[in-house]
């Protein structure tokens, strides 16, 4: 069966090279640039042009009268009608193009004029939530809500979609790298589909190398997370056991030379034993929005002064709160007090805009 593509342009030639089983981006890229288009390399694996590299043309030829693989292109080609960037389009991000292995097609939904925004920081972290670890990402990214920064993460459950949120709440862009097409069915996780609706509708974007139908597969996560730490002059990391990928995303970052920050935490947890071990082998210290905002050559943001506090009962709370989220029965007993009183207290404190209950329950000051 041979190939009927010498009618159409070099997006259809882009993702017959694309589909290329065994081949990735990183080996293609550098034909691509070489040739100038993916019909030229097309062509030249055909010719058997000389400087083209022998295995790769093989491959190329190979699949060019391979039945299996065209009738699974002619099958699959309909995802080109989907809103789409190639690697050649004047829009395709620069950042993103300087990785080793860049996505050739980037297929989106929502604006895409954000890819090139230059504030674009990405953050990640694991799955699992703990107090310190979402108290201290909401805290640092409502000290960004004056900035132009965009916040980029990828929509996995615990960190990434508390950023994607935090990020609305504060009215910061978000846009979400997946590990899934985009279409509503295989977005993954399905729990956060609502927020992914939401990152769009309130102006923001998803994007993912994968058509729209595609279902997530394991080996689809890693290769996200170089599309994450390959996007952004920075990517901050708040949680991360020994191993993660939010590991994997930050070594991509330093491997392509961009700023990585890390968010130290207490040495018997867990989920901050990458972070710290980061931290060791010379990442920044996160400690607040400064820290970002000084790599991207911004405004540093003004000190929060301390609140004062006439109450007695909620300057107590208030203070026992700037160490760590607590709940009712907590501040209870850490203040000997009966839970009725401490109830009243925070309520009002809640009412005056010092406190809110976070995710797990527990009280924190904003």
């Amino acid at each position: 069966m041979k190939s009927d593509f010498a009618h159409m342009g070099d997006n259809y030639f882009l993702f017959f090279l694309r589909e290329l089983k065994g081949v990735g981006s990183s080996t293609l890229w550098p034909a691509l640039k070489k040739f100038g288009s993916a019909k030229k390399l097309y062509e030249a694996a055909h010719n058997q042009h000389p400087d083209l590299n022998n295995k790769l043309g093989e491959i190329i030829r190979q699949a060019q009268t391979d039945k299996q693989h065209l009738e699974t292109l002619e099958k699959n080609i309909n995802c080109l009608q989907e809103d789409h960037l190639t690697i050649f389009d004047k829009d395709y991000p620069q950042l993103l193009k300087n990785i080793y292995d860049p996505p050739l097609i980037i297929f989106y939904k929502g604006n895409i004029e954000l890819l090139n925004n230059p504030y674009l920081l990405t953050i990640v972290g694991s799955r699992t939530l703990s107090t310190y670890h979402a108290g201290a990402l909401r805290k640092i990214i409502s000290q960004l809500t004056y900035s132009p920064l965009v916040i980029a993460s990828g929509l996995a459950r615990g960190i990434d979609a508390l950023s994607h949120q935090a990020a609305l709440d504060y009215k910061l862009p978000t846009v979400a790298v997946l590990a899934s097409g985009l279409d509503t069915t295989v977005i993954y996780p399905q729990s956060n589909l609502k927020l992914a609706d939401n990152i769009i509708n309130k102006g923001g974007l998803l994007i993912s190398e994968y058509p729209a139908k595609s279902k997530p597969e394991l080996y689809h996560f890693p290769k996200r997370n170089r599309i994450l730490a390959g996007l952004s002059r920075a990517t901050i990391i708040i949680s991360a056991a020994l191993k993660s990928g939010a590991l994997i995303t930050a070594q991509v970052a330093i491997d392509e030379n961009r700023e990585v920050l890390a968010l130290p935490g207490n040495i018997n947890q867990v989920l901050s034993q990458g972070t710290n071990q980061l931290i060791k082998s010379g990442a920044q210290v996160l400690t607040d929005a400064n820290d970002i905002l000084k790599i991207y050559k911004l405004d540093t943001a003004p000190e929060t002064p301390l609140k004062h506090i006439d109450d007695a009962l909620q300057n107590q709370i208030y203070q026992l709160l700037r160490i760590e989220p607590l709940d009712l029965e907590s501040l209870a007993q850490k203040l000997k007090t009966d839970l009725t009183s401490i109830n009243i207290a925070v309520s009002k404190m809640e009412i005056a805009g010092l406190v809110k209950v976070n995710y797990f329950n527990q009280i924190e000051i904003i």
